[in-house]
């Protein structure tokens, strides 16, 4: 099953999106952790393509592909911003009481698999995969 759309980006978008994104999962039988961790997870990524791929500029767009299947759940993030692999492979890690920069570690961190690469048209692309019967690494770890 597969859910796609394109958003401007923009604050209301980045709502929408939530709202579209839980009911996809909703009507999926996504677990309730697995779609909180994906929905956290797609929105840290939405969050940076809107702010630092896109730069908040309204007329480039954001997309959002989900899939679900019967071993794991699927995202990707597109944005139309320049230069975004650049900044994420020289990323260091936020410290851990910062107040923002730990989008990136986070999806690392309680993703199955996430790889950042530069899409066709030059925007960045994240890709998460989250395994549906693993156990899921708490906020604790």
């Amino acid at each position: 099953m597969g859910f796609e759309q394109t958003y401007p980006s923009t604050l209301e978008a980045a709502d929408l999106m939530l709202e579209d994104l839980g009911r996809f999962l909703a009507a999926n039988d996504v677990m309730p952790r697995n779609a909180h961790l994906m929905t956290l997870m797609v929105s840290e990524a939405f969050t940076n393509a809107y702010l630092h791929g896109n730069q908040k500029d309204p007329d480039k767009r954001i997309i959002v592909q989900v899939r679900v299947n019967e071993s794991e759940i699927t995202a990707d993030i597109i944005d139309q911003g320049k230069g975004g692999l650049k900044r994420i492979m020289s990323k260091k890690p936020a410290p851990l009481l910062a107040e923002s920069g730990r989008g990136i570690d986070f999806i690392r961190h309680f993703s199955s698999s996430a790889t950042f690469s530069e899409h066709e048209d030059g925007g960045m692309h994240v890709a998460i995969v989250l395994s549906r019967d693993a156990v899921s690494k708490t906020i604790h770890d």
